[in-house]
């Protein structure tokens, strides 16, 4: 009988334990793994403009490789949490050539770019949001992510196969700046 009501305790003391730590402080478990995955990347900010102490000088490798992404931190249950950022990737980014101006301008309107349709996406969350859709998956904020990051892809390399690159810089440029100041 003795043996019956430990266990007892023991299970009632760890299932109320657990429902404190989700209940209380999950949010800072989540806070926490999102500062980590942060923590060396550079998140888009509208003053924050790249440098060329962002990318590691490599002369071993030709040209300008930027790394970049979309991070998400979501929740589906209602109310939708919905957290994303525009995130460069300053240690696996570089250049071979720091005197090339256009190189340092290529970076930028690339990270622009992924802002724009960051921005769109959480449109898209918003209007989600509005019309309360009960049954939302995990998957389907995934699948948001990837095809947002998708359409960003797919105006980027349309930029990269132009003819004239630099009529082409100039042009994105023009459409970026419009589209950031028309939020």
């Amino acid at each position: 009988m003795k043996l019956k009501w430990k266990i007892i305790i023991v299970t009632l003391t760890i299932l109320i334990s657990f429902i404190i730590f989700r209940l209380f402080f999950m949010k800072y478990y989540y806070d926490f793994l999102e500062f980590w995955t942060l923590r060396n990347k550079i998140v888009w900010t509208e003053h924050n403009k790249l440098e060329w102490s962002d990318l590691e000088y490599n002369q071993n490798k030709e040209g300008l490789y930027v790394k970049m992404g979309l991070l998400s931190r979501f929740n589906v249950n209602d109310p939708i949490l919905f957290r994303s950022y525009t995130v460069f990737m300053k240690e696996e980014s570089s250049v071979s050539d720091t005197t090339d101006i256009i190189n340092l301008r290529v970076a930028q309107a690339k990270y622009d770019l992924l802002e724009i349709y960051r921005r769109k996406m959480v449109k898209e969350v918003d209007s989600l949001r509005k019309v309360k859709i009960k049954k939302l998956e995990p998957t389907d904020f995934e699948l948001m992510n990837k095809r947002y990051y998708d359409k960003f892809y797919k105006e980027w390399q349309k930029h990269l196969n132009s003819e004239d690159e630099i009529k082409s810089l100039i042009s994105l440029e023009n459409k970026i700046k419009k589209e950031l100041i028309n939020r």
